[in-house]
């Protein structure tokens, strides 16, 4: 027998003795009650997300999508999302299919997207952009005012019309 043979056993045998995939993922959930959330115990993707990660046909998969793919019986090509907005849930009944546009929707809808100054790169801060928004003047503005404007924030020309018109809407 060749080493790579002996491997292949090796596995095979593991795997044996895991159980079912079924056993294996569950083991790995926090089963509370029928609407509580499940929350996986085990490894997560990044640490920051917090959502969990299942080895299963060859490659690392969403803990809720497998969980989804258990219950429901087909491993969906959508998106698993979480009616709780809790990424460790893995409780079927909180979870529902989206497209990754409808997935972007809910999160923006739940406020968990980056925003205002948490974004990595902002250069403004909350209390700018409200004085941004303060000194908008009525109508048009005078010509050059946004440029003087955006010298005084550091910031480009563009970034104070964005603020006038359609960014930091949650100021």
């Amino acid at each position: 027998m060749t080493r790579e043979e002996a491997a292949v056993r090796a596995r095979a045998a593991k795997a044996a003795k895991a159980g079912s995939i079924a056993d294996r993922f569950w083991r790995k959930v926090d089963k509370r009650g029928p609407e509580d959330c499940w929350p996986w115990i085990a490894c997560a993707r990044k640490p920051t997300e917090g959502y969990g990660a299942f080895w299963f046909d060859g490659r690392h998969h969403p803990a809720p999508k497998i969980a989804w793919y258990l219950t429901f019986g087909n491993l969906p090509a959508l998106q698993t999302l979480h009616r709780c907005d809790n990424p460790t849930c893995c409780n079927p009944s909180h979870l529902f299919l989206g497209t990754n546009v409808e997935n972007n929707a809910d999160k923006v809808a739940k406020r968990r997207h980056v925003f205002g100054s948490r974004q990595v790169k902002a250069k403004l801060t909350e209390t700018d952009a409200l004085e941004i928004k303060r000194l908008k003047p009525a109508g048009r503005a005078p010509y050059g005012f946004r440029t003087e404007l955006a010298a005084r924030f550091g910031v480009k020309p563009g970034t104070i019309t964005d603020i006038w018109i359609r960014s930091w809407k949650h100021i």
